[in-house]
């Protein structure tokens, strides 16, 4: 009888526990869903306007004012447009049509399409089919034709490597040095860095463009731009300090006890050490010197652009092409997508290490 009042009276605790257990798994079952359900709308938020970025890239200019959900229906070739007017504003080679209609001689660019085609014996149907994939795919066209577009990438990743990669090492060195600092005078250094934080580079810009160019003699140089981003600013100089400062000092101790100097230190325990500042820096910087279209646009030539400069360049004085400056900028953001996607584990781990240490 004892035995069975003891598993009787288990059963009757069990069965308690479950009705406690129950609603609660419930309630973390649709609190799970109620977050999945956020986090899926918040990234299709996210990703709209990419989404719209790329449809715009296949949207005539003439109808850029109108709202497409998806890629719009390509626009026949009219016969009665201007020969000299489609060539410049779509930017085919003459040459290559010329020669893919089958026309030789001189084109009078007042010409019409139709008048070409009687003037030559052309079939319309032959100017067509070559036009048509210029007015479709115009945008793409454009960035991509005289195969100038890669090289004006790979300018504008070097330009973006090296500047994040030193600015980070002079950063770090900066920090280093004045994580140090003890004195409350000492404060005062730390905070003349913080000062650019209040200064516009647009207040600044003459005397930046007269040393560059007129002193240093650096006008288009890659190496200008470079100087630029990685002078001593407040970012870098934020990040790096307030992290060397978390950095126990008996670290340096044990370096100088086993004979080791400040190089020592810096080679062998900050640089190990600042995978977080050094994620946090990149982060915030790659987008800040891809983008850039000030320092670009002034301190290049157009055959030297880096992408943001190069892409407002398809505004020209007498015609607009914004089919081209939208497939430019698609273009100019993949890159920086695949960057992200591929180092986002990096940066995730960096700010949680930062947060943790903190």
């Amino acid at each position: 009888m004892d035995q069975l009042n003891i598993s009787s009276g288990e059963a009757a605790v069990q069965a308690q526990a479950q009705t406690h257990i129950q609603p609660r798994r419930r309630k973390r079952f649709w609190l799970r869903v109620g977050i999945g359900a956020f986090l899926t709308i918040y990234s299709i938020v996210t990703l709209i306007p990419f989404y719209f970025l790329f449809i715009r890239a296949f949207v005539p200019t003439k109808s850029v004012t109108e709202l497409h959900l998806w890629i719009p229906a390509p626009d026949e070739v009219s016969m009665d447009g201007k020969f000299g007017n489609m060539a410049t504003f779509y930017r085919f080679d003459v040459d290559q049509f010329k020669e893919a209609t089958g026309i030789t001689g001189y084109i009078n660019p007042s010409f019409t399409l139709r008048e070409i085609s009687q003037e030559f014996n052309v079939p319309e149907e032959s100017i067509k089919n070559y036009l048509q994939n210029y007015i479709t795919y115009n945008g793409f066209y454009t960035i991509f034709g005289g195969g100038q577009f890669l090289s004006h990438l790979l300018g504008t990743v070097f330009v973006v490597v090296t500047s994040i990669a030193l600015g980070g090492l002079l950063g770090l060195m900066t920090g280093s040095v004045l994580a140090g600092f003890r004195r409350r005078w000492h404060l005062w250094v730390y905070y003349l860095y913080l000062v650019q934080i209040a200064i516009s580079p647009i207040m600044i810009i003459l005397p930046t463009y007269l040393i560059i160019t007129s002193y240093l003699r650096l006008y288009d140089n890659y190496l200008a731009l470079i100087l630029l981003y990685i002078k001593g600013g407040a970012l870098s100089t934020m990040v790096f300090t307030s992290y060397v400062a978390t950095i126990p000092r008996d670290l340096r101790e044990s370096v100088e006890v086993d004979g080791g100097n400040h190089w020592h230190y810096f080679r062998y325990i900050l640089l190990p050490l600042s995978k977080t500042p050094f994620a946090v820096f990149a982060a915030i910087s790659l987008p800040v010197f891809w983008n850039d279209l000030l320092y670009g646009f002034l301190f290049l030539s157009p055959a030297k652009f880096t992408i943001i400069p190069l892409i407002n360049a398809f505004n020209g004085t007498f015609a607009t092409n914004l089919q081209a400056t939208y497939a430019g900028l698609l273009m100019a953001t993949v890159p920086l997508l695949i960057v992200y996607l591929i180092f986002q584990r990096l940066f995730v781990r960096s700010a949680l290490a930062g947060a943790i240490k903190g």
